[in-house]
């Protein structure tokens, strides 16, 4: 425990050193990133992530879904698409990031990290790191909405991401460990990040109620112990057809667009999209400037 707290303490130090960031040109000037994390696995947090990326697209953004997931990087097989190359592949020099964007359903661009990738990005040197950097400058005029699927838990390579985004979206379920676990993430952004913009998503819920308790609890605690307002956008219901459209690799949103979980995700979406952005460097290439930073230091 005492080197975790260690490791975050040194990456909030890097996080914290002067970031020369590009100004953003007109065409990518309101691109979000968007973190979707959560504070342990088997929350439904990348199918999460996908229904979003594609419910979001459906309403005319372009979106970047970029699988940060070290551990179980899968958005490509969720979407039921085979990526030939992945980021692994950029940062060995074989292809450009350009390359190895792949184009899934409705019209959504996705970058497939692969079991190294991330790990690989950790270890850049200065000149591939500005390398990499480049070459995101071409990469997000081509999207509105950058949706970073991180892996689960409070690893360095999670908390990476989590902490370098202005966004962050917390799936949780209405179990008490993962509302232990998301509330420990919450505690670290908090003691992080100034002002973190904190979404709360309660996944597989048995009914209203339960979620919007569950979400209520995170938010009580937010608040008194914290003095931080987190938004609870609302709940995805446990539902079979999402289950079944994971084994099938056919997005929910797709596959069953008037189920349960599909209109909840949709309905979600949409109060995401509606809300406040932050304006601070609020551009691809000055999240990755900073996820650099933190992984590795200099600038």
């Amino acid at each position: 425990m005492q080197d975790q707290a260690e490791n975050l303490r040194q990456m909030v130090e890097r996080l914290s050193a002067p970031v020369k960031v590009e100004k953003p040109t007109l065409a990518h000037a309101n691109c979000r990133v968007i973190a979707v994390t959560s504070g342990k696995g088997g929350v439904g947090k990348s199918n999460i992530s996908v229904n979003f990326a594609l419910a979001m697209a459906s309403r005319g953004r372009r979106v970047l879904l970029f699988d940060a997931d070290m551990g179980l990087a899968n958005v490509d097989v969720m979407l039921g698409i085979i990526p030939q190359y992945n980021l692994a592949s950029v940062l060995n020099g074989q292809k450009t990031l350009q390359e190895i964007i792949v184009e899934g359903p409705n019209g959504i661009k996705v970058v497939a990290s692969g079991s190294g990738g991330v790990q690989e990005l950790a270890d850049l040197n200065d000149t591939q790191r500005k390398k990499f950097l480049d070459a995101l400058l071409a990469l997000q005029d081509q999207a509105d909405l950058i949706l970073i699927d991180t892996g689960a838990g409070l690893h360095k390579n999670v908390m990476a991401f989590v902490l370098a985004a202005e966004e962050v979206v917390i799936v949780t379920t209405p179990e008490p460990t993962a509302l232990m676990d998301a509330y420990g993430m919450i505690k670290i952004l908090y003691r992080e990040k100034k002002h973190p913009m904190i979404n709360v998503i309660v996944n597989m819920a048995s009914n209203q109620a339960e979620a919007d308790e569950a979400g209520r609890k995170l938010s009580v605690l937010a608040r008194r112990f914290l003095n931080l307002e987190i938004d609870y956008l609302g709940f995805v219901p446990r539902d079979l057809t999402m289950v079944r459209a994971v084994k099938e690799q056919k997005p929910v949103i797709l596959s069953a667009p008037t189920c349960p979980a599909a209109v909840s995700i949709n309905r979600l979406a949409e109060a995401l999209l509606s809300g406040k952005m932050q304006k601070n460097d609020a551009n691809l290439v000055g999240f990755f400037r900073r996820v650099t930073q933190i992984f590795g230091g200099g600038a």
